[in-house]
């Protein structure tokens, strides 16, 4: 059971139909006798409480991530080039 409730908690980021998706494949995991009734409610409550405190993120929240930016990654390569460029020459003196 852990290791399915791992799989149906790692994709939280879930819609409501991903959500209703889901609720079916551990009904059929129940009726298949994968899972007990008890695990499969178990699941479902866990599911439904975790995805019921998820907000999408806005762009602007997004943006003020800590990760490097498109024109970041740019600017470096741009001074990566330059120093290799120079190390070149250095080598071939």
């Amino acid at each position: 059971m852990d290791e399915l409730k791992k799989i149906f908690l790692a994709g939280i980021g879930m819609t409501s139909t991903s959500i209703e998706k889901a609720e079916k494949l551990i009904n059929e995991m129940v009726e298949k006798g994968r899972v007990t009734v008890q695990e499969g409610k178990e699941l479902q409550t866990e599911l439904t409480r975790k995805a019921s405190g998820i907000v999408p993120a806005t762009k602007a929240e997004l943006d003020n991530l800590p990760f490097a930016k498109k024109e970041d990654v740019q600017a470096l390569e741009a001074k990566m080039d330059a120093i290799n460029a120079k190390l070149d020459q250095l080598l071939n003196k």
